[in-house]
């Protein structure tokens, strides 16, 4: 992944109360602004925000993911 590259990440979208409870996830698109390997964290802009996520849950965005995420 390099910078400015469209990655699609998983957020929580309900965070779990309890360790033994299943949070809810939801995947969302974004701008990749910034990763290093060494740290395993991306910085990303979506929706107005610039979050922080570890890489685990960010992939490099395709070609289907494009359409799926249009605005009508």
């Amino acid at each position: 992944m390099k910078t400015g590259d469209l990655v699609r990440f998983r957020k929580e979208e309900f965070p779990r109360k309890r360790p033994s409870d299943c949070g809810i996830w939801t995947w969302k698109l974004g701008i990749l602004l910034e990763y290093h390997t060494w740290e395993k964290i991306a910085t990303i802009l979506s929706d107005g925000k610039i979050m922080r996520i570890h890489a685990s849950e960010v992939q490099k965005a395709g070609k289907k993911d494009i359409e799926r995420f249009k605005v009508s």
